[in-house]
């Protein structure tokens, strides 16, 4: 019996330490990802696709793509992966609302693997900015990097993104990281 209790009492405590503080939006935002959408392009899309939902609450949506220090460990190499975090912190910090412009109502949607990157190939340099090349180097094996857009209807142009992952089960986002090499 006491095993029991002290048994339910650390699992209310560890309820309460992931969700009891949480927003309601942010909570069904982390479940959403959590249960979600798949690791592909199709997955990518479907989470994208609710930030232009009318209504939406874009800072819980952008909250649940944070990565963790595994996540990035995941995604790059040796001790680029915390030079990475320690770039982003800051602007992880300030609790980001990302998302579209008035008027940016389609989404553009483009994926590039890590082995294009290392090689730096033209479907790399195609969708991805120019810092890419010179943290080439830098990415694990087995990677889909995104980079996506919310644009006008017709247009090419507008808010992008870059850097959304599927890793360790979720989706996460690490913007510009070729920014950290330069720091």
């Amino acid at each position: 019996m006491k095993y029991a209790l002290a048994l339910a009492t650390t699992a209310a405590a560890l309820f309460c330490l992931t969700g009891c503080g949480d927003d309601p939006a942010t909570a069904k935002a982390s479940a959403a990802n959590a249960t979600g959408p798949a690791g592909n392009q199709a997955g990518a899309k479907e989470l994208l696709s609710a930030f232009l939902k009318p209504g939406a609450d874009l800072k819980a949506l952008s909250a649940v793509l944070k990565p963790g220090s595994a996540d990035y460990a995941a995604v790059f190499t040796g001790d680029f992966a915390a030079k990475v975090e320690a770039a982003h912190a800051p602007m992880w910090a300030t609790n980001p609302e990302l998302g579209p412009k008035e008027g940016q109502t389609e989404l553009l949607l483009d994926g590039v693997s890590s082995a294009d990157i290392k090689g730096w190939t033209a479907n790399a340099a195609d969708v991805l900015p120019g810092g890419y090349q010179g943290i080439k180097d830098k990415f694990q094996d087995g990677l889909l990097v995104y980079r996506f857009k919310f644009v006008k209807p017709g247009e090419t142009s507008g808010m992008a993104f870059d850097g959304l992952v599927y890793v360790n089960g979720q989706w996460r986002l690490f913007p510009k990281p070729f920014r950290a090499a330069a720091e």
